[in-house]
């Protein structure tokens, strides 16, 4: 029994030395501020005894419910069909494009790449294009069409090289998506109703009367 009391009367001891003279030994025990420091303005940050518990369920419902908000948010989608029938078409019930960009239906931006620099038209001369022969397939390729929609980098030099007779351009090479076709076909003079828009003859001013000989 005394043995037990002398043994109780040590640790009592040692407990109040520890809450008197080291502050940091009763630290031990207890969660205690630093010395020196007022508990009132140096809150104790404590760390997480473990990692809080994410539902994958609510977390998918939330990312749902933005998605829907985002959508309720957006303008509603262009009616299409409704933007076609306002183009006007030529004789053949294709869009004509030019008289589309005339009448200001629609308004290109000149590039393709954000990021670009809109140069603006640059030139109106128009290029006769050798069809192997076949004046009646003669196609007269139109800068001032073409330089209202895009600016000269868009074509030169990566499609088209500027030398005259670099490009060995033939229908097939067109419909495999290269030289004309990286464009058309796509969208403007979609084949196989739309021939003439690029298969055209402009005809020649007549030459001038010679002098005649006083």
């Amino acid at each position: 029994m005394r043995s037990f009391l002398s043994l109780l009367l040590i640790a009592c001891a040692g407990l109040l030395f520890a809450c008197g003279s080291q502050p940091t030994g009763f630290a031990l025990i207890f969660d205690v501020p630093s010395a020196g420091k007022d508990p009132g303005q140096v809150p104790v940050v404590r760390a997480p005894r473990r990692v809080p518990f994410v539902d994958p369920g609510i977390e998918e419902a939330k990312q749902y419910l933005a998605r829907l908000e985002a959508l309720a948010k957006a303008p509603p989608p262009a009616n299409w069909a409704d933007v076609f029938k306002r183009l006007p078409k030529d004789d053949e019930d294709n869009i004509d494009w030019m008289a589309a960009l005339k009448d200001k239906v629609i308004t290109p931006s000149g590039v393709i790449e954000a990021g670009a620099t809109d140069e603006g038209k640059t030139t109106d001369d128009d290029i006769e294009l050798s069809t192997s022969g076949k004046p009646d397939r003669m196609v007269v390729f139109s800068h001032a069409s073409h330089t209202q929609w895009l600016t000269c980098t868009n074509c030169h030099p990566a499609i088209f090289k500027r030398d005259a007779g670099t490009a060995k351009i033939t229908m097939a090479a067109i419909d495999d998506g290269k030289y004309c076709g990286v464009c058309h076909d796509k969208v403007a003079l979609a084949q196989p109703d739309s021939c003439k828009s690029c298969h055209r003859i402009t005809p020649k001013p007549a030459p001038k009367p010679a002098p005649k000989a006083s």
